[in-house]
């Protein structure tokens, strides 16, 4: 069968198509809310407030990531938005003693998730650092946590945490972390995204992760003659192995030259009965034939047909 996001391991590398175009994004937590993938790459430089405000929901930012029209989420097919699901977020304003929680598809992380080895009551969530420094091969925490624009440059980019009244959290180039007024528009967004976790991704041994391919499924056929014998074959065994292949029917028959085969269906190893006793051919012929679908890169081998 085709695997799902939750069955990818953390750190692992997904291209998401924005607007037709495969972006990488990684894996940084999987449970029953769905998986946070963050974007690999910063998306561009914007502030998070028109005034130096530092409340992240219903900001400026926050309500860009989620406008279908001209934000972040515009840059989806209505197929990948319903895929993108909402999940409670903490949220707080600076001087609250703890925070509260607010469902978004597409958000910013927080300073406790990149730079809490601990959860508190205003930073609840687990650090995804471990997951960004499998993603990175990353020795240290900071190499895994820089940020870096489409042209590769380590860039300053935002978290969704107020360090004051006016200043929110960020996490400057050298992947430490820094504070920046709500107004500045040098400091880039890296949106994470919110998956159900069983949106279909590519298939065990493609070489590129997609999130939902879009090539649909491809099919393998192989239908022919594998040998002939002079006495009736009254047994078989087909052995074959498979990559990345489901639906899988394979059968076997001793009368293949005939105009109406007798096939038997049968599966790697496993010995089956010919029951068949009559041929239009001088000779037995045994006849093999495989079916498989694969949703992007599939092989078998060649069967390897016995007969007893």
């Amino acid at each position: 069968m085709s695997r799902t996001i939750k069955d990818l391991d953390l750190g692992t590398s997904i291209y998401i198509e924005e607007n037709g175009v495969p972006k990488e994004y990684v894996l940084i937590t999987k449970s029953a809310d769905g998986c946070i993938v963050l974007r690999a790459n910063c998306y561009e430089a914007r502030r998070i407030n028109a005034t130096n405000t530092a409340v992240y929901e219903g900001s400026e930012m926050d309500l860009w990531l989620g406008n279908e029209e001209t934000g972040f989420m515009s840059l989806f097919t209505a197929q990948q938005k319903m895929a993108f699901v909402a999940r409670s977020r903490p949220t707080y304003t600076y001087g609250d003693t703890e925070c509260h929680y607010i469902n978004r598809r597409a958000f910013l992380l927080t300073y406790g998730e990149l730079f809490l080895s601990t959860p508190t009551a205003l930073e609840p969530l687990s650090s995804v650092v471990p997951a960004l420094m499998i993603w990175r091969n990353a020795v240290s925490a900071d190499s895994a946590r820089i940020g870096r624009n489409e042209a590769g440059q380590a860039v300053y980019w935002w978290e969704s945490s107020p360090f004051s009244a006016s200043a929110m959290y960020g996490v400057y180039a050298l992947g430490t972390s820094n504070i920046n007024a709500a107004t500045s528009a040098g400091v880039w967004a890296r949106p994470a995204l919110n998956v159900s976790s069983d949106t279909i991704v590519s298939d065990k041994g493609a070489s590129v992760i997609y999130l939902m391919p879009s090539q649909g499924y491809r099919e393998i056929r192989y239908h022919g003659r594998a040998f002939e014998v002079e006495r009736r074959p009254q047994k078989a065994v087909v052995e074959y192995d498979t990559t990345n292949l489901y639906d899988v029917k394979v059968e076997v028959c001793n009368n293949y030259g005939d105009s109406e085969p007798i096939w038997v269906e049968t599966t790697s190893g496993a010995v089956v009965d010919l029951t068949n006793e009559v041929k239009q051919t001088t000779n037995w012929q045994i006849g093999i034939r495989f079916y498989a679908k694969s949703a992007s890169y599939g092989y078998t081998t060649e069967p390897i047909v016995r007969v007893i």
